[in-house]
């Protein structure tokens, strides 16, 4: 009889960007990029963004995304700053209603608004 293994999981992050953990009151909206001829509607949706990087980010969404779909997205991370459209965005992996995505494309600007939020985001709050 083999014994079980008690050695714990190891996880290897194969990131490029660090994950900062969005403010509660972030959320995002989304729309498919490409409808396939099949359906009737364009797929789009809402909800909360959880963290964030340069390179992609975990969302929650009681609409479904579809794995491997290409979504066009808006940003909203605070009212204080204006939203960051990302131009395309592919889910790269899906857990119940939580989505992984990694931006594909974005705009240069769009990019650099990012970039300064990701910053301000990090800097601890006196």
């Amino acid at each position: 009889m083999s014994q079980p293994n008690t050695q714990p999981k190891r996880i290897i992050d194969l990131r490029k960007h660090q994950r900062i953990i969005t403010p509660s009151s972030a959320l995002f909206s989304f729309k498919q990029l490409v409808v396939p001829a099949q359906l009737p509607d364009d797929i789009e949706g809402e909800g909360a963004l959880i963290d964030l990087s340069l390179g992609g980010c975990r969302l929650l969404s009681e609409t479904p995304l579809a794995l491997g779909r290409e979504y066009h997205l808006i940003l909203q991370i605070s009212v204080e700053r204006p939203p960051i459209p990302v131009e395309a965005a592919v889910v790269r992996w899906i857990e119940d209603n939580t989505y992984g995505l990694k931006f594909t494309s974005i705009d240069t600007h769009d990019e650099s608004q990012l970039r300064d939020l990701l910053i301000e985001i990090r800097r601890p709050t006196n």
